[in-house]
């Protein structure tokens, strides 16, 4: 099967700021596998580079018939680079489908109508005045996820307070670790009597013990908590039982479609609610992801709606509702050259 690999410069339409700092472009890596596609997102915090997905692409071996998809998935080589994998995953994905005429949800069986509300992410701003024009533009999502992370719980609060007063819409936050479990403790009741639905990653990444003294100290009643960073491939999901509500499954740092199946089944088996998230990312990639919308609780696949130049069109948003394409495979199509 030819194989090419195309660097994506893609631009942000504001300051994506959150509490690993900012940026205003992200470089992602597009793989073109015959007439397939898959995405690798280049995450900074994650030591990601454009050249190792790209060598990763380069030393793929000659796969199996893609029909037999569990042998041609089987024959992908490991790789410390979770999105250069994930890219090869969705790429082999989108060739079983397109071989079979069908697209994937379809193919697993699962209705588009079950799919959750999408959220949309707010970042955080360099002032209160950007901060309250960048909520109003966003008003016309129901379900808005701030970013939190500004240096205290304090801030965090106030940007919040923030956000319920300029929207009525349903607020969720994501604090990317930033907190400590003793801060937790005290912000998570203040956010519950704002009514934040869920709090995602309130303390450090590795920080399991911080995660057993929220599950501990915290009341009942509180708004879900959603391990997001804490949770990266299958083998992390059994650390987390007992002490999250829920985990956010991303598909480059998972490594594809294959293995967030897998973590969805483990999540249920463990009684944890399931969010289907993404990294910045164009609609390759965003798309291969909601096509597992359907088996989850929250989907927060707004990475394409944050950049300005997205080459591929193909799932929708449409009346807060993710629409799914019926074309095969991904179901994506080129849109800018």
């Amino acid at each position: 099967m030819p194989i090419r690999s195309e660097k994506l410069a893609l631009q942000l339409e504001n300051p994506f700021k959150l509490s690993y700092g900012a940026t205003t472009i992200r470089e992602n890596v597009l793989l073109h596998l015959d007439k397939a596609i898959g995405e690798a997102a280049v995450v900074p915090y994650y030591g990601e580079t454009p050249e190792r997905i790209i060598g990763y692409f380069e030393s793929l071996p000659p796969l199996p018939d893609p029909f037999f998809l569990e042998d041609a998935l089987d024959a992908l080589p490991p790789s410390e680079s979770a999105a250069a994998r994930a890219a090869a995953d969705i790429a082999l994905h989108d060739l079983w489908g397109k071989q079979l005429d069908q697209p994937l949800y379809k193919l697993w069986g699962l209705n588009p109508a079950h799919a959750p509300q999408n959220s949309f992410t707010v970042a955080m701003a360099d002032d209160e005045t950007s901060y309250r024009e960048r909520l109003r533009s966003a008003q016309k999502y129901p379900l808005i996820k701030l970013k939190l992370g500004s240096g205290t719980p304090e801030t965090d609060l106030d940007l919040v307070r923030i956000a319920r007063e300029e929207l009525p819409n349903r607020l969720c936050v994501d604090a990317n670790g930033a907190w400590t479990a003793e801060q937790g403790i005290k912000a998570i009741p203040l956010l519950a009597e704002i009514g934040v639905i869920f709090i995602e990653q309130p303390v450090a990444k590795e920080d399991f013990e911080g995660w057993r003294d929220l599950k501990t100290h915290l009341p009942a009643h509180i708004p879900p908590l959603i391990a997001d960073e804490s949770v990266q491939g299958v083998e992390s999901v059994p650390h987390l039982m007992g002490l999250v509500d829920g985990i956010n499954i991303k598909l480059a740092k998972c490594g594809g479609l294959r293995p967030a199946r897998q973590m969805i089944a483990l999540a249920r088996a463990y009684g944890m609610q399931v969010m289907i998230g993404c990294m910045i990312e164009t609609s390759v990639a965003i798309t291969a992801a909601a096509h597992l919308a359907p088996l989850a609780d929250y989907a927060d696949l707004d990475g394409n709606l944050l950049i300005t130049n997205d080459p591929y069109r193909g799932v929708k948003i449409e009346n807060e509702r993710i629409v799914l394409p019926d074309a095969p495979g991904l179901g994506v199509e080129r849109c800018v050259e």
